[in-house]
């Protein structure tokens, strides 16, 4: 696998920042006065429409909204970063990646034709391959790509495939064609839920979770049931106040009475899913025991089990979980150790940047409850700012959460300081 070279990325930053001159011309302002508008200074407006620095995408969606360009700058900034950190086959040329990551409509049919024709692939074969390839592909990246770069490249795809499922009939194929489109779904749900928007997450996973029990898919429906709990708890109430815990656990008992057909990185995730809602309910041994589990199923990982929907498993992200554990669980000295582990784990691991910011809010918790105040509102204020960022809503969501749990101490200067950053 490779990313497209930073040569070819460079240039498109340099491309984005002329579009933003010439629409700035256009509308009659100059490097100043527009530079007094977006909040930001002159040099910097200068550098970034000469491709010299670059800047985040709430200043192109401001940008559009000024200039009246109707959403073409932001949306080129997103395909831009997508493209930046997208791994595609070896074979595939950089203008290729980059005109996949341009596909944000209906026409993801080329993006597939791209990857069932690379080098060395029987066309016939790869036709059907590559849609599934192309999943786990976006699915690899949710972790990495601004949810609003991927989520209209994920929703055309499952489109697509939604309509090869009503066409299919009985056709022998019909049951590949739906495994594969309930995975999409799953993905789809995934990026909606980073958005924000909980009622389509899901309402994607419940999709998928009905078409795998009626495709008789005990992998499908297990996998659908476990990132439905994960919703339906609010990740074990680190996200909102009013997950419905048992729920959560209900879907993942059921998820893991398919566990001879799931791989253990599913089996990993069922487990730590487990183990932090019992945390939650502040039962020790039974998190304990979870996470005993989920670390078995850690053991017996491969690299070919951390693709997709499971990419982002390995003995970091349980050491994420049980961190987070010992914090549910009041054990903060405890949840500070591990926790500084995972972050430590995850500093240079660009393609789960959302897990490793997770693990930093809840470090930043740790630390409050083990008396290193101004420590804890430090790294909440440093992650909360990636955060916003990088758009990712239901991260959001959780550093908030995660700045209620210092309202005992909220006449400190520290707090009074973190409070203003968070709500500026």
């Amino acid at each position: 696998m490779l990313s497209v070279p930073p040569q070819d990325v460079a240039k498109a930053w340099i491309a984005l920042g002329r579009m933003l001159a010439r629409s700035r011309k256009a509308a009659g302002y100059t490097q100043e006065t527009f530079a007094a508008r977006v909040s930001y200074g002159r040099s910097t407006i200068a550098n970034v429409e000469t491709g010299r620095q670059r800047v985040g995408r709430d200043f192109w969606a401001r940008s559009d909204e000024l200039l009246d360009t109707g959403g073409s700058l932001s949306q080129e900034y997103d395909r831009i970063r997508f493209a930046s950190t997208w791994h595609v086959p070896s074979g595939m040329a950089a203008n290729q990646a980059f005109q996949v990551a341009a596909k944000t409509s209906p026409s993801t049919s080329t993006a597939v034709e791209m990857i069932a024709r690379t080098p060395g692939t029987d066309y016939l074969m790869g036709e059907w391959n590559s849609f599934s390839t192309l999943t786990s592909m976006l699915a690899q990246q949710r972790q990495a790509v601004s949810p609003d770069a991927l989520l209209g490249l994920i929703e055309a795809h499952r489109d697509c495939l939604s309509t090869l499922y009503g066409k299919a009939g009985r056709a022998p194929v019909r049951a590949d064609i739906g495994a594969m489109l309930a995975e999409a779904s799953i993905v789809a749900s995934r990026l909606w839920s980073a958005q924000g928007n909980r009622a389509l997450a899901l309402a994607h996973c419940a999709y998928a979770r009905q078409l795998g029990d009626r495709l008789g898919s005990r992998r499908i429906s297990a996998t659908a049931r476990i990132f439905e709990s994960n919703l339906h708890s609010e990740a074990a109430t680190l996200i909102g106040a009013d997950g419905d815990i048992m729920i959560g656990l209900r879907l993942l008992d059921e998820a893991a009475r398919a566990s001879t057909d799931l791989s253990p990185a599913a089996r990993a995730r069922v487990a730590a899913e487990q183990a932090q809602a019992f945390a939650a309910l502040r039962l020790p041994r039974e998190a304990m025991a979870a996470l005993k589990r989920a670390e078995e199923a850690v053991n017996d990982l491969s690299p070919v089990d951390c693709v997709g929907l499971y990419s982002d498993w390995s003995s970091a992200r349980l050491h994420v979980y049980a961190g987070t554990c010992h914090l549910l669980l009041g054990q903060s000295h405890q949840a500070v150790a591990v926790l500084e582990s995972a972050v430590k784990m995850l500093e240079h691991d660009h393609g789960n940047v959302n897990v490793a910011l997770a693990a930093a809010v809840d470090l930043a918790s740790a630390y409050a409850e083990a008396g290193e105040l101004e420590q804890s509102c430090t790294l909440l204020g440093n992650t909360y700012d990636q955060l916003k960022a990088g758009g990712n809503h239901r991260g959001i969501a959780r550093a908030q959460r995660a700045r209620q749990r210092l309202a005992r101490w909220r006449d400190e200067p520290v707090v009074l300081e973190l409070e203003e950053q968070m709500a500026a």
